[in-house]
């Protein structure tokens, strides 16, 4: 307790008896230091056991501290008048539960050397003992600061079999204990849905090895995390796992049972139950931002009857997520290498931002809380927001198998340069705003009997294709236009072609979950403009040089002999209109001198060219009549 100071006391006036015992009730225990023996704490699928626990600074005597920590045990407070003050306001009252009795927590420091946790979900159970625990800043239930120097981690029961691990030094700041346990605890009202709250503000990890035994070995280097928050949910999150993992080992051990003869309403129903349990801990969990660095996976696939298990070998350099993405959201993987079956290859980045499953997660409770038949649904309702994904600095080998006797070739070489996919604006989950690229996607040409294109290419001295494409869609629903703002597909050292165009009459019916409404929808869509435009980039001239081979005659020859038949051959197939004149003059200079060939059709009608204009045509040359046509060759 607090004492005035003799100077003080003097120059104060004389407080009555009955003042002065008021004086001093008013005024908190000492801190207190002092060691517990043989604690645990029990949340039910959730108990910390603790040998040995050092205790500095708290308000509490040892008695009521053991209490406070101790399931079902109330404490008689001590220490006289002041301890009787100190356990009115803190110490445990009878039938509190773990919730009540944590909010009472409250210490300068709490160390122990060592404290397991043991969590049990189903059949499964995993143990994790942490070494050298030192929590300092602890009130009210909420850990200020904490760390451990090493720990293991031991799991049983699960369908894939046994785990070990080891973990390194752990380091956290703000833990709300009283969070963890009611959400452990706890169930929402079934009229509200609880807002998340912060259970770490920061985490980080010097690394972990986890023995997978028959299966592999996990390692990973350092991992932090941060802001990572929950809520309670529909039910306590343990009933949850625990649901999840028994539900899970039931549908592993059916698919491995080739003479299983359950009831397919059993297997809906379970999986009916296991799509709502993992909806609610998805909604109820936000992971934060965070990193994991160095991570290697040395794992054996199940071996298929008759065969041996494979080693497949995977490294990240890194993954992260939230804010520690490059994108500021999303996950972001870097650095993946893998080989395994003969095939090798590296990643330089998977990502995705802007991605979310809100709108999953709601149907799919909506879905599992109904009787509805699973399979007359509409799937599109279960694509989630799609956001943008992004690939890149991608490079595999993968093996050629021998045939008919003969040995192997080389490992064929695949690779892909970028790749991205950026979709907004969904519309009962089809996007309708749309941008597709791919950057240089390279492979090899491997000559064979049946592909005789690819002896033209060899013999035309291409050893490898490098493509490169891009599409980007738009539709307006205001004026019922799809833009097709970007098409574009080319090679390096050979070709490149591009295209934009509008298609009118495209209503909303379009991305109905009805098929057969959105094909009465697409029928009556118009054509209003195309622009496509060609260039050469060689690989006109091979063709020619190739054919000059084939034939044993001059390039000259060939090339004139090609100009000559789309000349003539063009003019009588389109017909003798202005805008066939152009298109196959247009051609015809372009074969002759190959450069730059554009074609622009527009439909003479604001409303566009529909299906019915075009099957209404008597003769194919008579659509010139209805499009404006202006080609030019560069």
């Amino acid at each position: 307790m607090t004492i005035l100071s003799g100077r003080r006391l003097a120059s104060s006036r004389p407080l009555p008896a009955a003042g002065l015992l008021l004086l001093l009730l008013a005024n908190p225990a000492a801190a207190a230091d002092f060691q517990l023996d043989n604690l645990k704490l029990d949340f039910g699928k959730f108990v910390v056991s603790i040998p040995t626990l050092d205790v500095k600074g708290t308000p509490l005597d040892r008695d009521s501290f053991r209490a406070l920590l101790l399931s079902g045990t109330s404490a008689t407070p001590a220490g006289g008048v002041a301890g009787a003050i100190a356990g009115t306001s803190q110490a445990v009252q009878p039938g509190e539960n773990a919730i009540a009795r944590l909010g009472k927590l409250t210490a300068s420091e709490i160390s122990a050397p060592t404290l397991v946790m043991e969590q049990t979900f189903g059949p499964q159970k995993q143990v994790t003992t942490y070494r050298n625990i030192k929590f300092s800043d602890i009130r009210e239930g909420r850990i200020g600061r904490g760390e451990s120097s090493d720990g293991t981690i031991k799991v049983e029961g699960a369908a894939t079999g046994p785990m070990n691990g080891e973990i390194k030094r752990t380091s956290f700041e703000v833990l709300d204990l009283m969070q963890i346990a009611r959400i452990f605890g706890e169930k929402a009202k079934s009229d509200e849905t609880p807002p998340l709250q912060p259970i770490i503000g920061k985490m980080e990890l010097d690394g972990y090895v986890l023995d997978l035994g028959e299966q592999g070995k996990i390692t990973a280097g350092k991992a932090s995390m941060r802001d990572f928050k929950a809520r309670v949910a529909s039910e306590p999150m343990g009933e949850l796992l625990t649901r999840i993992a028994v539900l899970s080992d039931e549908s592993e051990k059916a698919s491995r049972d080739l003479n299983s003869k359950e009831d397919p309403a059993i297997s809906e129903a379970r999986d009916r139950k296991l799509m709502l349990a993992m909806a609610e801990v998805f909604e109820a969990v936000d992971y934060g931002s965070g990193e994991i660095r160095d991570i290697v996976m040395a794992l054996k696939t199940p071996p298929k009857p008759g065969a041996k298990a494979e080693a497949v070998d995977m490294r990240f350099s890194r993954i992260a997520f939230g804010e520690d993405a490059p994108e500021k959201s999303g996950v972001a993987i870097e650095g993946l290498q893998f080989e395994g079956s003969g095939a090798k290859g590296v990643i330089g980045l998977i990502g995705y931002s802007g991605f979310s499953l809100e709108g999953v997660i709601r149907e799919v409770k909506a879905v599992a809380n109904s009787t509805v038949d699973i399979k007359t649904l509409d799937f599109r309702r279960f694509i989630p927001k799609l956001g943008t994904v992004k690939m890149s600095g991608v490079q595999m080998s993968v093996p050629q198998d021998g045939k008919r006797g003969r040995p192997a070739g080389p490992p064929i070489q695949v690779g892909l340069g970028n790749f991205e996919l950026k979709a907004g604006e969904q519309l009962n989950g089809i996007p309708t705003d749309m941008t597709l690229s791919l950057d240089k996607i390279t492979f090899p040409i491997v000559e064979s009997a049946d592909n005789p294109a690819a002896k033209d290419l060899l013999a035309m001295g291409y050893r490898n294709i490098d493509l490169s494409a891009k599409l980007a869609l738009a539709w307006q629903e205001a004026s019922k236009e799809f833009a097709i703002r970007t098409l574009s597909l080319g090679g390096a050292g050979m070709a490149r072609l591009d295209a934009t165009g509008t298609l009118g009459n495209i209503g909303k019916e379009v991305f109905t979950g009805d098929l057969a409404l959105a094909q009465v929808a697409l029928l009556g869509a118009t054509a209003k403009n195309v622009e496509l435009k060609l260039q050469n980039l060689g690989l006109a001239e091979k063709l020619v040089e190739n054919e000059a081979k084939k034939s044993k005659r001059k390039v000259e020859d060939v090339r004139r002999e090609y100009g000559m038949m789309a000349s003539l051959g063009l003019a009588a197939i389109l017909g003798p209109s202005d805008g066939a004149k152009a298109l196959a003059n247009a051609v015809a200079r372009f074969v002759a001198k190959p450069g730059t060939l554009t074609v622009k059709a527009t439909a003479k009608t604001p409303a566009g060219l529909g299906l019915a204009d075009v099957i209404a045509l008597g003769e194919p040359t008579e659509i010139f009549d209805k499009i404006d046509v202006d080609a030019t060759a560069e």
